[in-house]
């Protein structure tokens, strides 16, 4: 006797896929924050953010990384590199300048625009993260089998496209 089988619903939802949710997804969830907690609890993240007696956040180590992809950047440009607003990008900005990581300047032909560069010890302590981020993965990684790291990173880059699908997606509620 033929088995019956609900279809999908609009966003390709169905009986499996609520039952593999009923499964993973408190385990997901749970083990997502534990991911973002674990770097924090260890101190990982502050020996590698650390920077003239100051913890950069992962969204300033995320701008200096950005501003180092180019010469210059007007402040709109890094903005939408960040994803986030101009008022957030200049407050995200702010420490890097402080810590002499970064550089504001304005436009001499049109004052309204204000361009930010990382400067020479922003450019080196970028590489320095870079750098101790690649040792602590390989270590991490290293406690895994080699087939594992694949799956694990084709996994997380789908995790990755599935979000921001979802993010700019609007939603049918809306």
């Amino acid at each position: 006797m033929a088995r019956h089988v609900a279809p999908p619903d609009d966003d390709g939802w169905d009986a499996a896929s609520d039952a593999a949710f009923a499964a993973i997804g408190d385990r997901f969830i749970d083990a997502y924050r534990d991911l973002r907690r674990s770097s924090r609890r260890e101190g990982m993240q502050r020996d590698l953010y650390l920077v003239g007696g100051r913890e950069l956040t992962p969204v300033q180590v995320d701008a200096l990384e950005a501003l180092c992809l180019r010469e210059r950047w007007r402040m709109g440009d890094i903005a939408k590199e960040l994803r986030v607003d101009p008022s957030t990008a200049s407050r995200t900005v702010a420490p890097l300048v402080d810590l002499r990581l970064a550089a504001r300047a304005t436009d001499p032909t049109d004052r309204r625009q204000v361009f930010v560069a990382a400067t020479a010890l922003g450019r080196t302590t970028s590489e320095r993260i870079a750098d101790g981020r690649r040792s602590l993965m390989r270590a991490v990684l290293s406690l895994m089998a080699p087939d594992r790291r694949v799956l694990l990173t084709d996994l997380l880059e789908e995790y990755v496209r599935a979000l921001e699908t979802v993010q700019t997606d609007p939603s049918p509620d809306a």
